[in-house]
């Protein structure tokens, strides 16, 4: 947790910085700790705690975390002595992380009002009732050029041990990476992988390979090795299927309000608005 503490703490520190250099405003609240002109108080505390309903914060953790405060706070100040803070590179991080802050605590703010309801879980399951009986097991080959899709695929169709040989001498020299996914459940394959590879997956046959599909700044070809009936227990698998479709719902908004705000602030170099 410790690492953690202190990276929200920078983040904290840097995000105090008043407008146009104005000296920030003396903190506020019972002090627990001053290092210099430095005080800590409950509030900086309670400013690094998540909001998460139901969650308190140990005795213990509350110790880490005014360590962690401290010792932020030690160095920040003998940055400050050698004049680091005059450094044109450091005062663009410094701006980046204000802006990360801001950026973060917006999307937060966003986020508060989108749920999954009962009604949505249903909803999901009827639609696919059909897929939650199945589950196909999956292999992955994230490879660096797709210019090796073809010949990754013959030798993945291929099965010998020399093709085995080949692919390990691939994944070696750095050119591809093996990962066996194993059983996923069809209904499940959308929050797992885009969603034109979800939809082949779906339609797939056993040993065919499909793919390349772009992800992360690879190229990946996805096999599937196997298909079988599946009985999942749908008391279980409803807890995991809120958080998807929450995550799914998130993920939509955040690309929503992106494009939106996107097209509202760019701007040409001129300064007009395109």
């Amino acid at each position: 947790m410790k690492k953690a503490i202190i990276a929200l703490g920078v983040l904290a520190l840097l995000s105090c910085k008043g407008k146009g250099g104005e000296k920030p405003k003396e903190p506020e609240g019972k002090v627990i700790s001053q290092i210099g002109d430095i005080k800590i108080t409950e509030e900086d505390l309670g400013a690094q705690v998540p909001d998460v309903e139901g969650f308190t914060m140990g005795e213990g953790d509350r110790k880490l975390l005014v360590e962690g405060l401290e010792k932020l706070s030690v160095f920040y100040l003998a940055a400050k002595e050698q004049g680091l803070d005059k450094d044109p590179k450091v005062s663009r991080r410094v701006q980046w992380a204000e802006r990360a802050v801001l950026a973060d605590e917006f999307i937060k703010r966003q986020m508060e009002t989108i749920q999954v309801t009962d009604a949505d879980i249903a909803n999901y399951i009827k639609a696919n009732e059909a897929d939650f009986k199945r589950e196909v097991n999956l292999l992955e080959v994230a490879i660096t050029e797709p210019s090796m899709a073809d010949t990754v695929k013959k030798l993945l169709r291929d099965g010998s041990y020399a093709a085995a040989k080949m692919l390990e001498y691939f994944a070696q020299q750095g050119s591809l990476m093996v990962n066996p996914i194993g059983y996923v459940n069809v209904a499940a394959l959308r929050f797992n992988m885009p969603q034109d590879a979800a939809d082949a997956v779906k339609k797939a046959k056993v040993q065919d390979i499909l793919g390349p599909y772009e992800a992360q700044g690879m190229h990946v070809l996805i096999m599937v090795l196997d298909s079988r009936a599946a009985s999942p227990d749908m008391k279980q698998i409803e807890p995991v299927l809120k958080q998807a479709l929450l995550a799914e719902k998130q993920q939509q908004a955040v690309d929503s309000l992106y494009n939106f705000y996107r097209a509202k602030y760019t701007t040409t170099a001129g300064g007009e608005k395109k």
